[in-house]
């Protein structure tokens, strides 16, 4: 009996062992294949990490690594990595001058990434809620910071003056918080914000205030960690830099001694109205107001400076109409149901400069009155409807007032400028070319 349940015990022993070693086996196999999987997934990861760790031990700012750095990370190499390549091509024309200010204000060089995060390195940027430029400075938080804003120019548009008020606002983040992950935090979410989330959880480390803070404020830090790393590592990704399709130039400023539209300035120092508009991104319009500093490239400024009287008795010339730039002179017939706003808003014109030109005591108008009109050569209506028959037989009675109603976006001065008439009378039989879109 006893050898009986000796030889079961055994075979059960045996079964049991067979049992677990087939068990260890597959587990150990499984681990493998788990632990393979893993360095397959991880290996560019943990390069990632190596390189970030670089970058921290060169920075004061805690560039750490987590899976949220990770994500974010992995989304500029991926879907944002064009991105990356525009914004490699954009750093020659901004980061030298971020650099410059950043080390004056004795901060971190490492926070001119931060631009790439806000605005993408566009100096017109706008956000849904208002904040504008580079840095993207609400209203008030700019005029705290000396930013004006005016109706012709909004300085929270200009790089240099807005990258100064970012660099004091960072200083003035920095002694409030001591840490420059809170600083970025409360750069996105408001230092008040920032400020009573903390008092509210009794935390103050970024990290572990994060799950605590709104959704934007809580991928700001890491994306900012991200761009840092896609901008110094970019080769190893094989993100080229992107052809500019910008010139870059030497640059210098002046004060202008009177006002000047975009389009005389053009006129006079032979640059395209696009380059002075690149050059000074702050203005709201196409105009510089007197007293205004304005940018242009070194060598223009120059010849500026040596032609300057001759340029603004030009720029008088211009005022005065004896000299037309960009821009027709004709004769407007006030028609029945005419009015100044009707007339000002048909010929893209000022309902002032209406007045000033014809020396308007009051804005009634009799029918037949003759105004006279200085209506911008590229001046068109908003929609324009395709016309199957350019050319119009004036009939007895037709004006061009008449003509024009019957085509959906076409204006008097249009007609005029189309048909080069000076006045609106029009004679029977007369052909009319129509400007067709």
């Amino acid at each position: 009996m006893k050898i009986a349940l000796s030889i079961l015990s055994c075979l059960l022993f045996q079964a049991a062992l067979s049992t677990n070693s087939i068990k260890v086996c597959s587990d150990s196999t499984n681990a493998e294949k788990e632990r393979a999987e893993t360095v397959l997934i991880s290996n560019p990861t943990n390069e990632i990490e190596k390189r970030l760790k670089l970058l921290n031990e060169q920075s004061p700012i805690d560039l750490v690594y987590n899976q949220y750095v990770d994500n974010s990370i992995q989304y500029y190499l991926g879907k944002n990595k064009k991105l990356i390549s525009r914004m490699l091509a954009l750093a020659p024309e901004y980061f030298p001058m971020f650099e410059a200010q950043l080390d004056k204000y004795n901060i971190p060089l490492e926070l001119k990434y931060l631009a790439i995060v806000e605005s993408a390195l566009n100096p017109r940027a706008r956000s849904r809620s208002g904040a504008k430029g580079l840095w993207q400075f609400m209203y008030n938080t700019g005029k705290q910071y000396n930013l004006e804003v005016t109706s012709y120019m909004d300085q929270r548009q200009d790089p240099l003056k807005s990258t100064i008020a970012a660099c004091q606002y960072f200083s003035k983040l920095y002694e409030m918080f001591r840490d420059w992950s809170l600083v970025l935090a409360a750069y996105n979410g408001g230092p008040g914000y920032l400020s009573r989330t903390m008092a509210k959880t009794g935390l103050y480390d970024y990290w572990e205030l994060r799950p605590f803070l709104r959704k934007e404020t809580r991928g700001y830090v890491p994306a900012f960690i991200a761009v840092n790393y896609a901008m110094n590592y970019y080769k190893e990704h094989n993100i080229e830099i992107e052809t500019s399709n910008t010139s870059s130039y030497q640059t210098d400023t002046i004060t202008l001694k009177m006002q000047m539209e975009f389009d005389v300035l053009s006129e006079l120092i032979c640059l395209p109205k696009e380059t002075i508009a690149q050059l000074n991104p702050c203005m709201k319009k196409e105009v510089f107001p007197k007293n205004t500093n304005i940018t242009l490239p070194a060598n223009v400024m120059m010849d500026f400076s040596v032609n300057e009287e001759a340029i603004y008795t030009f720029v008088k010339a211009v005022e005065k109409k004896e000299i037309l730039v960009n821009e027709s002179r004709f004769v407007y017939v006030v028609q029945q149901g005419d009015y100044l706003g009707k007339i000002a808003k048909e010929n893209g014109v000022a309902l002032n400069d209406i007045r000033k030109w014809n020396k308007l005591k009051n804005d009634k108008l009799k029918i037949g009155k003759k105004l006279v009109l200085f209506v911008k050569d590229d001046f068109k209506s908003t929609t324009q409807k395709n016309i199957e028959n350019p050319v119009y037989i004036v009939k007895e009675g037709d004006t061009l007032w008449d003509i024009a109603n019957k085509y959906d976006g076409i204006s008097v001065s249009e007609l005029m400028r189309h048909n080069n008439l000076s006045t609106n009378k029009l004679k029977p039989g007369e052909k009319i070319l129509l400007p067709t879109g």
